[in-house]
């Protein structure tokens, strides 16, 4: 009874003995030898940016209808337009506004037509720049509609009409009567329906980008003194004037206009007048548009700003914007990105000169591990930008900076989880 007790304690006893050294050698092997965890590091680009709202400020002239009737716009959003230019046409209904326009339409192919028939062999001793003459017709036509221009349709015609041409010295085609006499049928049976009347046209009240909208805000902030404008200025309680109802649209007289918007203390203090930065209008327009910090308006350095932005873009997105979100890019970044997570401070030794001796001092240096082979590296990293996820490193650090032999290169093995880490420890 008593010899079994005795081996059965040296049983517990041995098991006991045996899982201890098993907990200690695995704790000294996954703090030796256990593979680290890494990532690569990769060239990266990173956008410092601010969110905001504010306000659209333009010079605008608005633009009336006093014929009545129905309109017909002949100018896009954010086209182009001359002082005394026509932006619309009134009609008396939709039936006659669609009746006039074909017949405007057939009119003007016709004469084109016929001045092309008069020119006799004019097309075939033309024929060999005929190509190149199409192919710049054609950016035109392409340039008018991106721009929204009210001559587009003069560019059209005049892409038809070299069209026409090639076909004549090309020999596709030996005339164009059957064309001509068709449109003069078309033309005649329109002008016998009766129906067709125009009431008048609208015309541009000055030079600059029209757009079929207005919102009351025209009159709401001076572009004259925009520059002045303060937080309590375009506080949201803003509100629109009436909109008259005979006001059809406006022009945008001057090519410069304004976004201004209130930031906080902390952000204002990232922005410095006379700058460039990027602004978009995220649930306006997917493009982007450069602009000029002009103004920074901020009574106390701990109080908010109002940030004047000035810009010389125009689209039809941008024309009908005012009081928008907006992201506006202070500063774009290029460089090695780097988790912040890896990111260790190390006490360096460097050796350097002081009144011509050498001396050795110790610095805490910024860092990350790096694997190098079996080998464990530590190497210094200079930041260019944080997004508090991830860092942004210089590539190419002034060897000055650095109190490391390298920096942290492209494509380098980070260590981003490990135990233990040091310099030029090896990993087997």
């Amino acid at each position: 009874m008593n010899m079994n007790s005795l081996w059965l304690k040296r049983i517990v006893s041995g098991t006991i003995a045996a899982l201890i050294l098993i907990f200690v050698g695995y704790q000294v092997y996954h703090a030796n030898f256990v593979r680290q965890k890494t990532e690569t590091a990769l060239y990266k680009t990173a956008e410092e940016s601010i969110t905001v709202n504010g306000y659209a400020v333009r010079q605008e002239q608005l633009v009336t209808n006093d014929n009545g009737g129905v309109l017909q716009y002949d100018i896009e959003d954010g086209g182009k337009v001359d002082k005394g230019g026509t932006v619309a046409h009134a009609y008396k209904s939709v039936e006659d506004a669609g009746v006039l326009q074909k017949k405007e339409r057939l009119t003007q192919e016709l004469t084109s037509l016929q001045e092309l028939a008069s020119q006799g062999s004019y097309a075939d001793a033309n024929a060999d720049n005929m190509d190149s003459l199409l192919n710049d017709q054609l950016l035109n036509v392409i340039q008018d509609a991106k721009d929204g221009d009210a001559d587009i349709s003069d560019s059209r015609l005049k892409l038809l009409s070299l069209l026409n041409q090639k076909q004549l010295a090309g020999g596709q085609v030996k005339n164009f009567s059957a064309r001509i006499s068709a449109l003069q049928q078309q033309i005649s049976a329109l002008n016998s329906s009766g129906n067709g009347e125009e009431l008048g046209k609208v015309s541009a009240s000055a030079s600059g980008y029209f757009t079929s909208k207005a919102d009351g805000y025209e009159s709401v902030f001076s572009y004259t003194n925009v520059k002045e404008l303060f937080p309590e200025n375009l506080a949201d309680s803003v509100k629109p004037t009436a909109v008259p109802k005979n006001v059809v649209g406006k022009v945008c007289s001057q090519f410069n206009w304004y976004y201004a918007c209130v930031v906080n203390a902390a952000d204002a203090a990232k922005l410095k007048p006379d700058t460039s930065v990027k602004i978009t209008f995220p649930f306006a327009s997917s493009a982007s548009a450069n602009a000029t910090v002009v103004r920074i308006n901020q009574k106390t350095k701990t109080s908010s700003a109002a940030v004047i932005l000035e810009c010389n873009v125009m689209d039809s997105a941008l024309a009908n914007i005012r009081h928008e979100t907006a992201k506006i890019t202070i500063n774009t970044y290029q460089g090695i990105q780097i988790s912040q997570k890896t990111v260790h401070f190390e006490k360096v030794k460097q050796t350097v000169k002081q009144d011509g001796k050498e001396v050795e001092q110790v610095k805490t240096v910024e860092g990350v591990f790096v694997m190098y082979g079996i080998e464990m590296k530590f190497k210094q990293i200079v930041p260019l930008y944080s997004d508090g996820t991830y860092i942004y490193c210089d590539p190419n650090p002034d060897s000055s900076l650095l109190a490391t032999s390298e920096s942290v290169q492209l494509y380098d093995e980070v260590i981003i989880e490990g135990k233990g880490l040091s310099d030029g420890k090896i990993i087997e």
